[in-house]
């Protein structure tokens, strides 16, 4: 095999471009402008892939003598004849000519691989970012399809799965050392908020889920991923009839309706093979991370998952923490008992919701609680069984979590009282791509998938598939930088050992 040279590159890219000026002179009086730009961006690609290896022929073959030490003091010997490493671009497939040093014994180590970080598989590191980003967006089949459409060049669907498999090996390292966002982009509120999700699974998964099945159970099609928000946000004082009023006649109140503080710097997690327990774990010291000396307040906002919030009482026993019940769920339930005993959005029942709404707000929870037992004391001849399960069911829905209804106390402080965040999480970081018509995953599958949306929706990306890059250059290149001379920023554990400055957060 031949090494590539850039005097040929540069003929062939200047006799290429001076084709593609030609092509548009000539074309031009008969082409529509679509079909130009089409052929233009044909052309275009041609000449990428000159450029490519023009880039290659510069860098050289990795040519180090005729001897390579290694750390470990072996000694290896250049081979006669250049070894051939297929390279897929998003300009199109070549070999890049290697030169390797070798002895028997030992695996044969290429110098250009480590010095120019070439992929240990044959996609390019920017071909499969573009894999990523169709992938963590689309099934896998509609990527390959809108790779081929985009690029013209074809990578059949099982491959986009591989990579990205591979893609979110490097997850946990990834947010080991990413730093805290700085203080001054932060709000002066840190909360964190959790919920599950289902996600359909494929048979043999599911029938893992429940082995043993009880008389007239069915069996499970969705095993339950793992959400986890962090983010920070400025107070937002609200009286307790703006609330009320925002939620039960929301019409009466566009005009007056004051702006939504934003959440800042959200970290978004999904997981589909980890607990509960490291999901809370990871999320809760990332929030301690952003606040190490506990000088704003930490607040946990859930829906009723009792589950949930023993956990978060453990994780979070040495910490002091304000636990807020998510006020949608509240309402949710006197909606229950309204369209129960009034009928379905009646005005009489409206205004039952808005009254009783108004209360909790004002932090009457018991006021409220004792009123539902009247009515069902007092309506022990008239109601309707079903109507007395609804306001049962609120009762003790009220009871269980009283607890964490303190509305009263923040508002006052401006405390969110919404689990907005971690429910649009689960939307469109979970829902949105692993459900839909036919979807089934494998719990390997869809877990790759779950870790790269959550870096996706984190704002992370860029941040993450840079911190990528170096972790495989060092993972499969260690020795070969020491021996070149180059040096490699991480250690033999896979972690930066120390930083010229942050990663550049993402706007």
């Amino acid at each position: 095999m031949q090494a590539f040279s850039i005097e040929q590159s540069i003929v062939k890219g200047n006799i290429q471009i001076k084709e593609l000026f030609e092509f548009v002179q000539n074309k031009a009086p008969e082409f529509e402008a679509y079909e130009m730009e089409q052929s233009i961006f044909s052309y275009i690609m041609k000449i990428g892939l000159t450029a490519m290896q023009g880039y290659f022929a510069v860098k050289g073959t990795g040519d180090e003598g005729d001897e390579l030490i290694l750390e470990d003091g072996d000694v290896l010997k250049r081979e006669n004849y250049l070894r051939g490493k297929d390279y897929f671009s998003v300009f199109g497939k070549f070999k890049v000519p290697r030169t390797c040093y070798r002895r028997e014994g030992r695996v044969g180590v290429m110098p250009l691989d480590a010095s120019a970080n070439l992929p240990h598989n044959c996609y390019s590191y920017l071909l499969q970012e573009w894999m990523d980003i169709l992938s963590v967006r689309n099934t896998f089949e509609e990527s390959s399809i809108s790779l081929e459409k985009l690029l013209g060049v074809k990578v059949y669907s099982n491959r986009f799965e591989s990579v990205t498999r591979a893609t979110c090996m490097n997850y946990d390292q990834y947010y080991g050392q990413k730093e805290a966002p700085e203080k001054s982009n932060e709000g002066s509120i840190n909360v964190i908020g959790f919920d599950g999700i289902g996600v359909p699974v494929i048979k043999s998964e599911a029938a893992k889920l429940k082995a043993r099945l009880g008389k007239g159970e069915k069996r499970q099609k969705k095993k339950e991923a793992m959400v986890g928000v962090s983010y920070t946000i400025d107070p937002k004082q609200r009286t307790p009839e703006e609330v009320a009023s925002n939620l039960i006649y929301p019409e009466n109140n566009e005009k007056n309706r004051k702006p939504a503080v934003r959440a800042e710097n959200i970290r978004r997690m999904a997981s589909l093979e980890r607990s509960r327990d490291e999901v809370v774990t990871e999320i809760v010291s990332y929030a301690r991370q952003r606040d190490p000396e506990s000088k704003t307040p930490l607040i946990v906002v859930m829906d009723g998952a009792l589950a949930l919030w023993t956990l978060i009482d453990r994780v979070l026993k040495n910490f002091e923490y304000t636990g807020v019940l998510d006020i949608i769920h509240v309402v949710e339930y006197l909606w229950k008992v309204a369209n129960a005993v009034f009928g379905e959005k009646t005005t009489e029942g409206r205004k039952w919701v808005y009254d009783n709404l108004l209360l909790i707000m004002k932090g009457r929870v018991q006021w409220v609680i004792g009123g539902l037992k009247n009515m069902i004391k007092e309506g022990e001849k008239t109601l309707s069984v079903a109507q007395s399960e609804s306001i049962t069911a609120t009762i003790t829905y009220f009871n269980n979590h009283h607890k964490w209804m303190h509305y009263d106390d923040y508002l006052r402080k401006g405390y969110p009282i919404g689990s907005g965040v971690v429910e649009s999480t689960c939307g469109h970081t979970v829902k949105d791509r692993m459900e839909g018509t036919g979807r089934r995953w494998s719990i390997g599958g869809a877990e790759a998938i779950l870790l790269l949306r959550s870096v996706y929706t984190s704002s992370d990306w860029d941040d993450y598939w840079q911190c990528h890059m170096e972790l495989e250059r060092s993972f499969y290149y260690h020795d070969t930088l020491t021996a070149l001379g180059i040096p490699d920023d991480y250690n033999e554990f896979g972690c930066r050992v120390a930083y010229s400055q942050p990663f550049e957060k993402v706007s």
